[in-house]
C-alpha cells in the first residue's frame, strides 16, 4: 500500500507542480515541506485536510482508504482517531458518505 507521502507527491507531480507550490500553500519553507514529502516528517491531520482540498480530493484518498481491500485494523484505528481528534459529527459523517455514494 502506498504511503501518504507517496500519494501526494504523485498527485502534486500529477499536476506539474512544484515543491515549492505546495510549500507555499502550506506556508512553510520549500525545504520543510521536502521532509514531509520524504516521509522523513509525517503530515497533521489538519495538513491531510487541507491538502486534500487543494488536490480537490478526500483525505481518504490521501491516506489510501479508497480501496475497502487495502483497509487495515491500523488505518482503521486511525481513521477512528482522527474523527474522534477532530470532534466530526457521525451523524454528519454518514450523510456525507450517503451523498458521496449518490454522484
Amino acid at each position: 500500500m502506498k504511503k501518504i507521502y507517496e500519494t501526494i507527491r504523485d498527485l502534486r507531480e500529477d499536476r506539474d507542480l512544484k515543491q515549492k507550490d505546495i510549500a507555499d500553500f502550506l506556508k512553510m519553507s520549500r525545504t520543510t515541506y521536502n521532509h514531509y514529502e520524504l516521509g522523513h516528517t509525517s503530515f497533521t491531520a489538519d495538513m491531510i485536510v487541507d491538502l486534500a482540498h487543494f488536490f480537490n480530493t478526500t483525505p481518504n484518498v490521501l491516506l489510501n482508504f479508497n480501496s475497502p481491500n487495502e483497509i487495515t485494523d491500523i488505518n482503521l484505528i486511525k481513521l477512528c482517531n482522527f474523527i474522534k481528534e477532530k470532534n466530526i459529527d457521525i451523524e454528519e459523517l454518514i450523510n456525507l458518505i450517503i451523498c458521496a455514494k449518490k454522484i
